[in-house]
């Protein structure tokens, strides 16, 4: 009964309070978008986004694309319930599944909304559950069967503490100064055999981390 109880109040902060509350944070931050013309090249071609980024980093991107109803992967824990409350409040539709529940679904959704017309979609690619840093198929998979461009995502900040979870949640500090980078887009052949989609997945995990790097070096240049 406690536990529950206590679920009720978490989601309620969540639906009701977390918009207010994050957008009076992010007047606090200095937010220094990189490279968004790789978005806008993609989205001019008529192509649609697939935004990637670890699930540590998932606050930065948040604050950064509020209202454009980019479809963003959650898991149906209740972690996930937490984050598509938040979600919505930012104008960012969930579509629910993960690798241990709901998987298929999601991603046939995913694949079908793409498919339908320009929607652009986002993952964390190592949720919910990780390993951390360690990129899942799905992303790949997703761009292989649709045609579309991965955009890797690297963030940092000068200002932060990491939580003791599976992910190491990077907390932005108030009056910090951020980055966001987009990477260039990343091309998956329509042909890619499985072993192919894994070589993708570990190049594209070496483009992240490296954003992640690239990312570090903006904010004192």
């Amino acid at each position: 009964m406690k536990k529950r109880f206590r679920e009720k109040i978490i989601l309620f902060i969540a639906t009701i309070l977390s918009r207010p509350i994050l957008l009076i944070f992010r007047l606090s931050l200095r937010i220094r978008v990189v490279n968004r013309r790789y978005v806008q090249e993609v989205r001019r071609k008529g192509e649609s986004v697939i935004l990637s980024f670890w699930h540590e980093n998932m606050i930065l991107p948040l604050l950064v694309h509020e209202g454009q109803k980019i479809n963003v992967l959650v898991s149906r824990h209740f972690d996930g319930e937490i984050i598509a409350r938040v979600l919505w409040g930012f104008g960012l539709p969930s579509v629910r599944g993960s690798s241990t529940r709901g998987g298929r679904e999601a991603y046939r959704i995913l694949k079908t909304k793409i498919s339908n017309g320009r929607t652009d979609v986002a993952f964390t690619p190592d949720g919910p559950t990780g390993p951390r840093r360690k990129m899942k198929l799905g992303v790949v998979r997703l761009a292989s069967e649709t045609g579309n461009p991965v955009i890797p995502v690297g963030v940092a900040a000068t200002r932060f503490r990491r939580l003791k979870s599976w992910d190491r949640l990077l907390l932005v500090l108030p009056f910090s100064q951020c980055v966001h980078l987009y990477g260039q887009p990343f091309y998956v052949p329509k042909t890619s055999s499985q072993a192919e989609l894994q070589m993708y997945a570990d190049k594209l995990t070496s483009v992240t981390n490296d954003l992640d790097e690239e990312a570090q070096k903006c904010l004192f240049s």
